[in-house]
Order: structure tokens, then C-alpha cells, then sequence
């Protein structure tokens, strides 16, 4: 006899039957216990992924800081070599100092200026007057310990001043206006000088030494026994001294400008004026002063 064994309600032998309400509740806390897992799986690789992304970035940044580091050092080495370049081509560039002149020489040349008078006669006080004056110059430098100077120096110029001044003069015990005048038609001086040399071609000097002048004089006065002016007149060459100060400046090889002022006295001097026809005499006492502003140029050799 065969005995069959009882089956439960889903068909399946030798087991208890079971309810369908425990067999969905089995299946559904299967399905949340896999994905629980899978979340956490994910969650932990995400993680890692995440630090081992940061684990790189850094890796990846500490060799770009690296290579920054490397490449700045590189740089500033580049720079300073550049530098230290820059500095040893300017010092074989630098500009070789200015040769020192030499004043050792001789020279002539040409001036050009102004001059001013100050003149005075017993029956007057001070009178001036101011002129034009041009001329030459020759001289000799010699240059000594280093930087100083000592030369000679001739000049002579022809000069415009002439002075007038009224005044009173005594014509056979009469006192008569009278119209003085005086001109300084040339005007010449033998020199001493002592400069100093600086700057590598300027000269800085005084110097001193006797001058000369011609002056023209004339009178013109009414004798009272005539009744008509007379003009006597005289010309003599006066002896003085002079004494100036002045700077020279070489532009060129054999070339140098000097800028001049000099002062020339030539002291009080008697005179007498004559008039030929008809004969009449007028004598006085001449004090002649001029001083003399000039620029000139001077060619050395």
C-alpha cells in the first residue's frame, strides 16, 4: 500500500503549510536588508573614492607646489644671474673719466664788451659815461702742480667812451661856463695772472698788471674879450694799473671762451688844452677810471 504523504497549500511535500501574509513579509525584509547593504557598500566606496580623491588632489597640488617651488627658485636664480649680467656689462660700459685740460700753451683771440668811465675835473664833480669796446689778446699758460695756472697776457681795443660835463673856468680872472669833454678812443694792458683749473677744463684766475689809454680832451669856452667859443684841445697817452678777475672754459681741443671783468686807474694828471688860432690855453686836472666787462674767444696752441 502506498502512502502518500500530505501536501501543504503551496504543493510541496513533508512541509507545513504556509500562509502567504508570512511568505510577503520574508520577501520584503530580504529586500530591505540588500539594499541596507548595498547603501552601506556604496557609502563606503563613495568614502574611499572621496578620500582617496583628496589623497590625489593633494598629491597632485604638493607636486604642483613642488614644481611652483622649483621653477621660483629657477626664476630668482635666472634674475640674479641676469642681474649680476646687467651689472658687469655696465661696469665695462661706464663712462671713462674726462681728461683733465692742459692750460700749458699759448694763445690769441678777440674780445668784445662793454666799458664805463668814471671821470671827474677840479671844476666839476664825477661824471661817466658808458662805451662799447672790441680788441685782441695774446698770452702764455703754464700749468703747475696739477691744477694751477700762471701766465702773461697782452691786449689792446679800441673804445668808444667819451665823457662831457659842464664847468667853470677862469679866462683872464673871468669865470666862464665851459663844456668839457673827454674820450677814451684806446685802451691797452700788460698782465700777470694765477688761475685755478677745475671741473676738468675751466679756469677761474685774477690777475693784474699796467694799462695804458689815450685820451682826447677838449674845452669849449666864450673868452669874454673874443665873443665867440674856442675849442682847445690836447691828446696824451696816460700811464695806470689794472686789476681784473675772470674765467676761462676749453669747449674744444684748442679752443676755450673767457668772460673778463677788469678795473683801470690811471690816477689824476694835469693837462693843458690848446687852441691855435687865436691862441688860447685852458689847463686843468684829469681823474680817468674805467672798468671793462668782456667775453672773448681764444685759439691755443
Amino acid at each position: 500500500m502506498v502512502a502518500i504523504s500530505p501536501r501543504n497549500s503551496d504543493g510541496v511535500a513533508g512541509l507545513p503549510p504556509v500562509e502567504h501574509g508570512a511568505v510577503s513579509a520574508v520577501a520584503r525584509w530580504s529586500h530591505i536588508k540588500i539594499k541596507s547593504t548595498l547603501g552601506v557598500w556604496l557609502l563606503v566606496a563613495t568614502t574611499r573614492f572621496r578620500q582617496q580623491e583628496r589623497h590625489c588632489f593633494w598629491e597632485l597640488a604638493g607636486a604642483g607646489m613642488h614644481r611652483l617651488a622649483v621653477i621660483g627658485v629657477g626664476l630668482v636664480s635666472i634674475l640674479g644671474f641676469a642681474s649680476a649680467a646687467s651689472a658687469a656689462d655696465m661696469a665695462v660700459k661706464a663712462p671713462v673719466a674726462t681728461k683733465q685740460f692742459s692750460w700749458t700753451g699759448c694763445y690769441i683771440g678777440v674780445h668784445a664788451g662793454g666799458d664805463f668811465s668814471y671821470d671827474k675835473i677840479r671844476s666839476s664833480g664825477d661824471f661817466s659815461s658808458t662805451g662799447f669796446i672790441g680788441g685782441g689778446q695774446i698770452g702764455c699758460d703754464y700749468q703747475f702742480a696739477s691744477a694751477w695756472v700762471v701766465g702773461v697776457e697782452g691786449r689792446a681795443a679800441w673804445s668808444s667812451l667819451t665823457s662831457k660835463t659842464p664847468g667853470l673856468g677862469s679866462f683872464g680872472g673871468v669865470i666862464v661856463p665851459t663844456q668839457f669833454t673827454v674820450s677814451n678812443d684806446f685802451l691797452a694792458s700788460a698782465t700777470a695772472r694765477l688761475g685755478y683749473s677745475f671741473a676738468g677744463n675751466w679756469l677761474a684766475y685774477g690777475r693784474g698788471g699796467v694799462a695804458w689809454t689815450r685820451e682826447k680832451a677838449d674845452n669849449v669856452l666864450t673868452p669874454p674879450l673874443l665873443g665867440f667859443p674856442v675849442d682847445p684841445k690836447a691828446t696824451a697817452t696816460r700811464t695806470g694799473w689794472t686789476a681784473g678777475v675772470g674765467l676761462d672754459w676749453a669747449f674744444a681741443p684748442h679752443w676755450s671762451t673767457n668772460f673778463a671783468y677788469d678795473y683801470y686807474d690811471f690816477g689824476a694828471n694835469d693837462f693843458l688844452l690848446t687852441n691855435s688860432v687865436p691862441l688860447v690855453t685852458f689847463s686843468g686836472n684829469l681823474k680817468d677810471r674805467i672798468h671793462t666787462v668782456t667775453v672773448g674767444v681764444n685759439y691755443r696752441f
